[in-house]
């Protein structure tokens, strides 16, 4: 599997781990199956704002399923520029 699969695959794995603690995200499945995994975390962070998935995962205490966290993780980052892995980061020091 590609880099690129690995992380919408991850992606994938924590949209059920949301959904397994009460919350659906569907409006970001619905763009992921659209834009795929990388395209659509390139999209979100280039948004400059907050959606409310991202508040809400972390408001449930779990920053570690957002895509920013996943886009920052070792093996993911080299699919994303500085730029964007910043702004992932800007991301979540706003709900932490």
């Amino acid at each position: 599997m590609s880099l690129e699969a690995d992380f919408e695959q991850r992606l994938r794995d924590s949209i059920q781990a949301s959904i397994a603690l009460g919350y659906n995200p569907t409006r970001f499945v619905n763009m992921l199956d659209s834009y795929g995994g990388v395209g659509v975390a390139k999209r979100l962070v280039a948004s400059g704002e907050l959606q409310d998935g991202i508040k809400k995962i972390v408001a449930m205490g779990h920053p570690e399923l957002s895509m920013e966290s996943i886009m920052l993780e070792p093996q993911f980052a080299s699919l994303f520029s500085q730029g964007e892995l910043a702004a992932a980061r800007w991301r979540l020091d706003q709900l932490l």
